[in-house]
């Protein structure tokens, strides 16, 4: 979690400092990029979880 905490926000950080279009830009699109990658590695412990803890598929 704080690493991805740490990154989230050092986007953020440069993000903000940048100087040019282009740089704000790609670091906008990177942070989205982030974000939607940590909601699938949570969808996807989630839905992990939820598959070993199926009685149904414990035999």
């Amino acid at each position: 979690m704080d690493e991805q905490v740490w990154l989230l926000t050092t986007i953020k950080e440069l993000e903000d400092g940048a100087v040019g279009f282009n740089e704000r830009a790609l670091l906008h699109g990177l942070q989205a990029v982030a974000q939607e990658q940590l909601e699938r590695i949570d969808q996807s412990s989630g839905e992990l979880d939820g598959r070993i803890w199926n009685p149904g598929k414990w035999s």
